[in-house]
């Protein structure tokens, strides 16, 4: 993706983390995994709501009364957001449908059983693509023109059992609707945003001490509130800190180690 339309994808994840991550589940996944196959086979629609000449309200509105009555309501402002939303290209509306469905099919996921499922997932998707590069036949057979869908997906079971509901899910979309992408390239495409998302799980604590379990205890519990999730700790003791604590979370740093303050306070003084 081009760099205005890789912002406007970050935008629109965040979006639907913060407002629907608690309330997905796998069928609000398929929605979106539809409406992305309906943008891409309906050249029309596709026009309305990519076109930069119209206001980005009038291409939300456009969105939102195709989809009326039709979708879960969290499905239907996702998608008037990603039509307001500027993409440097037509297609790249659907791909940011078809992101969305693989998130919301990964918050399904931690909602049904807790974040070690999104772990399981994850192992359902790689577990596919390398069963697929395994073999030139099944790569073959699933790329197959002429075969029909239920057969494919019939195919995928066989290779590749997931142990999940939200796995099959992914691996059905893959096989069903590529959308011009090899099945094993996109198993690992999917496979990379889930692996990105779990990272967001994860809180990466630099300290200059070790911490007692009491303080931990807490840490996490005020970590988790932040961020309205259950957060695992990954403490790393560096003795060259100078007091405080730096909190990673995916590509956010909180930093209140001394050292951090002390260099800031140089940088101030540098540039008076």
């Amino acid at each position: 993706m081009a760099g205005v339309s890789t912002e406007s994808l970050t935008k629109l994840s965040r979006l639907f983390e913060q407002r629907f991550s608690t309330e997905a589940n796998a069928s609000m996944s398929e929605e979106l995994f539809s409406v992305a196959d309906l943008v891409d086979n309906n050249g029309a629609l596709r026009r309305g709501l990519t076109d930069p000449s119209r206001e980005q309200e009038v291409r939300g509105k456009i969105a939102s009364s195709v989809l009326e009555g039709k979708v879960y309501p969290a499905v239907r402002e996702s998608v008037a957001r990603a039509a307001e939303a500027r993409w440097s290209a037509e297609r790249e509306l659907g791909d940011a449908l078809e992101h969305l469905g693989v998130l919301a099919a990964a918050f399904a996921a931690e909602n049904r059983a807790g974040k070690d499922a999104l772990s399981e997932v994850i192992d359902d998707v790689l577990g596919f693509s390398k069963a697929v590069q395994a073999s030139p036949e099944i790569q073959t057979a699933l790329t197959d023109q002429r075969a029909d869908a239920s057969a494919k997906k019939q195919l995928a079971a066989r290779i590749s059992p997931a142990r999940t509901e939200e796995g099959r899910l992914l691996i059905d979309q893959i096989v069903e609707h590529p959308r011009g992408v090899l099945p094993a390239d996109l198993a690992e495409k999917f496979a990379g945003i889930l692996v990105s998302l779990s990272q967001r799980f994860i809180a990466k604590i630099t300290t200059s001490v070790p911490l007692d379990d009491q303080r931990l205890d807490r840490l996490e519990k005020a970590i988790s509130g932040v961020y309205q999730r259950d957060m695992t700790l990954d403490v790393t003791v560096d003795p060259d800190v100078v007091g405080g604590l730096k909190v990673q979370v995916g590509d956010e740093v909180i930093d209140g180690t001394m050292s951090t303050r002390i260099a800031n306070l140089d940088q101030t003084l540098s540039a008076s």
